[in-house]
């Protein structure tokens, strides 16, 4: 009861304030499931016949097996049901489907039994949805005598092809055209600002985005063809709307300390140099002293390396030149730690305070 006045509260506002509300044509796609699911078990049991062998016998005494009541039992066991479809996904917003299906089906068993019997030659969507359920109406049409949305009257697709009319294909809605993007007017069948007719006929209408830097409208797709230039871009007198590059005026736009600046397409931006982040308070661009040091041609831990095996190597040559027992003993010490270094030293267990300072 509660659902029932809020949504009569929403659609009575909705008519207030001139707003549509979307139609959810549940009741339309619960039939038109049970057709689908009927029309699966017909063609499932298309090359079926009764189990007897002598089909001409059958025929003259059980009748036709399009037609009998054995195959209608064989239908009616997948009908309604999500397995006999090899795709349901146009039906995935309807809560319980199969249970309403059933339901649907119960209530008007009768006639769709008289479409087997006697309509099989009917579209049966058209002729149980449509024409003796009154649920759903043709593509194209709504409302409660299923009038021609707006654009089928001049031969044209509903609403032009460009947009959708309100309660399509269902018994509701008022069907007005909602337009595409670059599309407008009552059949979607006119241009919007910034779009262009590429082609147009008594019944189609194709339209296209202008040049990005055109204002007011263009004549064609080229920055020649547009009636001004918006804000951005200047005219040219051989090229058309082409783009001012701000950053290369003589005073430049970017007036901030440690600022500089980037041209876009139309515009231009001004951010911060390396090194330096923009104060979300006072939108300045500060020292950022969180960002990584440069990174120097060789790693400062590796520069150490070098230093001490060449300075090791010259001690080596000096104690063989020299023959100096103190300076073998050192030597020998200087090895013994660097060996001791390289094979339990851990870059990883470096203090990140000096993996910063040396780079790592």
């Amino acid at each position: 009861m509660v659902r029932k006045l809020v949504l009569h509260l929403t659609l009575l506002t909705s008519l207030a304030f001139g707003v549509e509300v979307d139609i959810k044509n549940d009741k339309c796609l619960q039939c038109q499931f049970l057709v689908d699911t009927f029309q699966a078990g017909l063609l499932k049991t298309s090359r079926h016949h009764f189990a007897g062998g002598d089909t001409a016998w059958e025929e003259k005494n059980l009748g036709k097996y399009s037609t009998s009541e054995t195959r209608l039992i064989e239908i009616m066991e997948g009908i309604c049901k999500k397995r006999s479809l090899s795709n349901t996904d146009k039906y995935n917003g309807i809560t319980d489907l199969e249970f309403k299906c059933s339901a649907l089906l119960e209530d008007n068993e009768e006639t769709v039994e008289s479409y087997y019997y006697n309509h099989q030659d009917f579209n049966m969507s058209g002729w149980l949805c449509v024409e003796q359920l009154k649920i759903c109406c043709p593509d194209g049409h709504f409302g409660t005598e299923c009038t021609k949305c707006p654009g089928l009257e001049v031969g044209a697709f509903a609403c032009f092809g460009h947009g959708k009319c309100h309660g399509d294909g269902s018994r509701k809605g008022a069907g007005k055209c909602k337009c595409d993007a670059g599309y407008v007017g009552h059949m979607c069948r006119h241009c919007d600002a910034d779009y262009y007719e590429e082609v147009k006929t008594e019944a189609s209408v194709k339209c296209t985005k202008c040049f990005d830097g055109c204002s007011g409208g263009c004549g064609g797709p080229n920055p020649k063809d547009c009636n001004r230039c918006r804000t951005g871009y200047t005219q040219d007198p051989e090229s058309g709307c082409i783009d001012v590059n701000e950053c290369l005026s003589e005073t430049s736009p970017c007036k901030g300390e440690n600022e500089e600046c980037s041209n876009n397409i139309g515009s231009f931006t001004c951010s911060c140099k390396e090194g330096y982040k923009r104060n979300s308070e006072t939108n300045v661009c500060e020292l950022d002293i969180e960002a990584s040091p440069a990174s120097a041609f060789i790693r400062p831990d590796l520069l150490l390396r070098v230093i001490s095996m060449t300075s090791l190597a010259a001690i080596i040559t000096l104690v063989i030149w020299r023959k100096s027992v103190l300076l073998m003993v050192l030597t020998t010490i200087a090895v013994i730690l660097i060996c001791i270094i390289e094979v339990t030293v851990n870059p990883k267990s470096i203090p990140d305070e000096a993996s910063q300072l040396l780079g790592l």
